[in-house]
């Protein structure tokens, strides 16, 4: 082989290196960018959570009132102190407005499963080897076992973070399953 074919060669596959290090760099600060963000929606959603919660039970609250409100037009009508035809109009009107709240809650608390399980599809993925090594996933499940037995924590919050525990060992075991890159 002459000096000019290997000059040629060596250049050629330079170039086409170079290029794959290009593509691979955009990739990388791509998932930075992607971890970054996943983390901070998750840990944002974590904090908004309980004033989602809040916000729902009070909905619930204001459902239940109106059945109650149902409840007191019937021992009136019972009792006397409405007519039939108030009665009718009343309940009906207070009906409508349940059959309302109630539809506006069935699909708010559909929207809150899925955005929760959006969140949770992509923190999972952006898991990384470096995140996860904080952490002694082991202590993290017994810890949350001997707040769940002390009764520190309730049930779907004892259920939401042994899930996330979870999906954190098994994304342990299955970055483990291939080489990390080396550093640059």
């Amino acid at each position: 082989m002459s000096l000019d074919v290997a000059y040629l060669a060596l250049g050629e596959l330079e170039k086409l290196l170079s290029q794959y290090d290009e593509r691979l760099k955009g990739i990388e600060d791509t998932w930075k960018a992607f971890v970054d963000a996943s983390a901070k929606a998750k840990a944002s959603w974590d904090a908004d959570l309980p004033k989602i919660k809040i916000r729902v039970d009070q909905l619930k609250n204001v459902v239940e009132s109106l059945r109650k409100e149902l409840e007191v037009l019937l021992a009136k009508r019972e009792l006397g102190l409405i007519s039939e035809k108030d009665y009718l109009d009343l309940t009906a009107e207070l009906q409508k407005k349940i059959d309302e709240y109630q539809e506006k809650l069935a699909a708010l608390t559909q929207k809150i499963s899925e955005i929760e399980s959006r969140i949770l599809y992509l923190w999972s993925r952006s898991l990384t080897r470096d995140y996860l090594a904080k952490f002694d996933l082991v202590e993290l499940e017994k810890r949350i076992e001997d707040a769940k037995a002390a009764g520190r924590i309730d049930d779907e919050t004892y259920a939401r973070v042994k899930q996330e525990i979870a999906l954190m060992k098994h994304t342990w075991e299955l970055l483990n399953l291939v080489a990390p890159p080396p550093k640059l």
